[in-house]
């Protein structure tokens, strides 16, 4: 094998190894996503909303076991198993890509069933889903501590996991919503998906082509050593 296929075999090889770790990091942050959604089942929006967490967390596994076929195929220097590689990569970009289009289309649509989510939890007067939020994203009422009235404000717009404990007014009154903190919150997420997916989709295609040029020179490498024989 030539310096430059060379170059390109251990450049493509720290490629996969950094593919196998953001296939397990998006793994992760779907699963991550998917239980915080999953906190607030027997609502209808959740359900129109594990969309965008399942197929990150499915997009994680395929990144996680082609750059494991990848690596396996580069270190046993196999034309066929690089080929192959190379096949699944063009099939990876093409998902990627597609998926990270949907994102940027349904975002706003995402953000507004967020909204909705909290509001309807409020409605319902599910107040211990509602006190899983108000710890979790420092906030307190739906929209404001207002929103309680002549209620008297619960512990969790303190931070205190029982509701009954006592929340200080010069705590809870400087509290923000949890219907902003949390569509914020997905939002900051939103963005590093989409603008991170859209990253991933530029690297996968250069991947893609020093891939098929490795390919094509291990396969003349093994015809020229067939001529040789």
């Amino acid at each position: 094998m030539g310096c430059l296929s060379g170059i390109v075999n251990f450049v493509l090889y720290v490629v996969n190894i950094v593919f196998l770790i953001v296939g397990i990091l998006l793994i992760v942050l779907g699963s991550i996503m998917l239980a915080d959604i999953n906190r607030f089942d027997g609502y209808g929006e959740v359900e129109s909303t594990n969309t965008i967490p399942i197929c990150i967390t499915v997009l994680g596994a395929l990144i996680f076991v082609v750059s494991f076929f990848g690596c396996y195929g580069l270190f046993r220097q196999s034309a066929c198993m690089t080929g192959a590689y190379t096949s699944m990569i063009f099939v990876l970009f093409i998902l990627q890509l597609v998926l990270t289009c949907w994102v940027f289309v349904n975002k706003t649509a995402f953000l507004k069933d967020m909204s909705s989510l909290v509001t309807s939890l409020w409605n319902n007067k599910d107040y211990d889903a509602f006190g899983v939020l108000e710890v979790t994203f420092g906030c307190c009422g739906n929209t404001g501590y207002n929103n309680y009235g002549n209620q008297t404000v619960p512990g969790t717009c303190c931070g205190y996991s029982n509701r009954q404990t006592t929340c200080p007014s010069s705590i809870y009154s400087a509290k923000p919503g949890c219907n902003g903190e949390f569509v914020d919150f997905w939002y900051d997420n939103m963005d590093i998906i989409r603008w991170s997916g859209l990253g991933i989709v530029i690297f996968e295609l250069l991947v893609f082509l020093f891939a098929g040029a490795l390919t094509n020179c291990m396969r003349r490498e093994n015809a020229g050593r067939q001529v040789s024989a």
